[in-house]
């Protein structure tokens, strides 16, 4: 005798109304990065976001106030997301401090040599202009380096601690130079990547920042 059929377990679980939101969210922002890639951050609208993700205004505007506040997000989750990993993954590696610290800047390099790392840039450039004219969305793009700085000044604060001398600087002021030789180098490859080379990338940031955290060893 066959079995008794039992469709409810062959058929899937129903989502709840927070994961089809979740996706909802997700897709929108894969959307955006599609019309942000064609169009560039002002060429751009919610309506050819929503026409791209198959949503109406109203399912946009559920999620996010803006096409700034989207792409803010899509920088995030594509970049300082990754970058926040990046800093976490460098700590756990073995060696002293300069040796971690060397270890994760070879890894950011990566990001700008990636295909998505140089137009996202563009983006986030072109993003930086609208928030020196826009005091709101000003708010917004301060977010892009909030997460990690703070990270990074709590990871300074332990390499001091580690090699047993007083940081020369408040470690939120080294976290702080970090993200802005980063940021002034790829500035840099970008405009001009023969002078400004990411070959430089690695020595500059063991020069600059890396000898603060040497130990008596080195």
């Amino acid at each position: 005798m066959p079995d008794e059929l039992t469709p409810d377990a062959d058929r899937p679980p129903r989502r709840t109304r927070k994961q089809k939101q979740a996706e909802t969210r997700q897709r929108l922002i894969e959307a955006a990065e599609k019309v942000f890639l064609r169009r560039g951050l002002q060429g751009s609208s919610v309506e050819e976001i929503t026409e791209e993700a198959g949503f109406s205004r109203g399912a946009f505007y559920s999620n996010f106030k803006s096409k700034q506040e989207v792409f803010v997000e899509l920088l995030h989750v594509r970049v300082y997301d990754r970058m926040a990993r990046l800093a976490e993954e460098s700590w756990k590696q073995p060696g002293g401090p300069r040796e971690r610290l060397r270890w994760g800047v070879e890894r950011l390099r990566g990001l700008y040599e990636e295909e998505d790392g140089a137009w996202l840039f563009r983006l986030w450039l072109e993003l930086l202009t609208q928030a020196t004219r826009d005091d709101e969305f000003r708010e917004l793009a301060a977010t892009f380096w909030s997460g990690n700085r703070a990270l990074l000044t709590e990871q300074t604060k332990e390499v001091f601690k580690e090699v047993g001398r007083k940081p020369p600087l408040p470690p939120k002021s080294i976290a702080t130079a970090m993200i802005a030789l980063d940021i002034g180098l790829a500035v840099q490859h970008l405009v001009d990547p023969e002078e400004a080379p990411l070959d430089d990338y690695v020595p500059l940031f063991d020069l600059l920042i890396g000898r603060l955290a040497e130990t008596d060893a080195e």
